[in-house]
């Protein structure tokens, strides 16, 4: 089985406060012109994106320079890691969970708080689940196979405190050189309550010039 793990792009989306959202115009119509196009604003970092290290390092690749390794995932673990609004992903939760993340090559946190994306959306952008620095120390110190990690809630950080920088800095190869991408404000809702495993993930990046990161559909496969 298929499922879609990230979302649609809409004008007026939940984004981080401040950054621009999509827009979409119609350029020509059927009607008029004998066709329909369309004209988009699409600011990299709106709806599911896919964080490169050279958002937060310059020294980093940006996306159309990550291998494509770092696309396609045929060892995924999915943590079960409920949170609320303001509480953060510590060194505790990652530890207690070590022997499950294994050789993970991308780490999943499913932690329940999509609901808050259309019930509470302006929860949702400003004080949403988020890394601890010290979480992320311990993602690149201690499991080499893992290559991204992926969220159900907004960002790597939150606007709710100061320590977004930094946490994206470490995973982001600042640290110890060693750098573990992100994907952000993911769809895991078919995984909320999902009785098979996830056995393949496909990321499909927009590959544009330039860039530190861009938007991405993510394809997952489940179990038979």
């Amino acid at each position: 089985m298929q499922v879609y793990l990230s979302y649609t792009l809409a004008p007026g989306d939940v984004v981080w406060p401040g950054e621009p959202t999509v827009e979409i115009h119609q350029f020509t119509s059927v009607e008029k012109d004998g066709y329909n196009s369309y004209k988009t604003l699409l600011p990299n970092h709106h709806g599911t994106h896919y964080d490169a290290p050279n958002h937060f390092n310059a020294a980093g690749p940006k996306i159309t320079e990550l291998p494509m390794d770092y696309f396609w995932f045929d060892r995924v673990c999915v943590l079960d890691l409920p949170k609320e609004p303001g509480q953060g992903v510590t060194r505790e939760d990652l530890e207690a969970r070590r022997q499950q993340i294994g050789d993970a090559q991308l780490l999943l946190f499913k932690t329940g708080f999509a609901r808050y994306r259309e019930e509470q959306p302006r929860v949702y952008e400003e004080n949403g689940p988020f890394f601890y620095p010290e979480a992320c120390v311990y993602l690149v110190e201690n499991f080499p196979a893992l290559r991204c990690i992926g969220m159900d809630f907004l960002s790597i950080g939150s606007p709710s405190n100061k320590l977004s920088p930094q946490a994206h800095r470490t995973l982001f190869g600042c640290h110890n050189g060693r750098f573990v991408t992100g994907i952000e404000d993911m769809d895991l809702r078919p995984l909320y309550g999902a009785q098979k495993a996830l056995k393949t993930v496909i990321v499909a990046p927009l590959r544009l010039v330039g860039v530190d990161s861009s938007q991405v559909t993510v394809f997952g496969v489940l179990e038979d």
